[in-house]
């Protein structure tokens, strides 16, 4: 019996010491990260956030097969309104699924994004996009992105100078 004890002891002190190696290593599970306001974000910033958007965007449009283009059109880094409600739903999946959260956030999750489906199929209605995969262009999301930087370049620049941004 004191055998197994002592054994039960060593494999529990190992437990505790890799867990402490591991939280010095990793932030704390409670820490979440702020929401993404995209009209705020720096130039650098956006320049590395928008091709992780991007993809989350197309892997929720996989998941989801009813995200189809009059949900989620193809230019739908073109609109400011897509784009924070997208950034708002993406931001809700990250708190809901973070180790810290209690078991219904899932259920949570969900129920927002049924709420933001509904926002983005009333705001696609008014948009004069065109709908469907062929409505794509070729190298449009990069483009877009690159102007998206220069444009916030020049905001921040013109600000550091005291200028009004054009």
């Amino acid at each position: 019996m004191a055998a197994e004890t002592h054994q039960h002891d060593i494999v529990r002190r190992s437990l505790e010491q890799r867990q402490r190696v591991a939280t010095r290593e990793t932030p704390n599970a409670d820490e979440v990260e702020a929401p993404l306001h995209w009209p705020s974000l720096a130039a650098l910033n956006a320049q590395r956030e928008w091709p992780k958007f991007s993809e989350w965007v197309g892997e929720l449009r996989d998941r989801y097969k009813g995200l189809d283009s009059y949900v989620v059109p193809a230019c739908w880094y073109e609109h400011e309104s897509l784009v924070m409600a997208l950034q708002a739903l993406r931001d809700h999946e990250r708190v809901a699924y973070a180790k810290s959260s209690p078991a219904s956030s899932g259920t949570d999750w969900h129920r927002a994004y049924r709420d933001i489906t509904a926002l983005l199929r009333a705001f696609t209605a008014d948009l004069r996009c065109g709908h469907g995969p062929e409505s794509a262009e070729t190298g449009a999301f990069d483009k877009f992105v690159a102007a998206d930087v220069a444009r916030r370049r020049r905001q921040a620049t013109a600000a550091a100078l005291g200028q009004s941004a054009q």
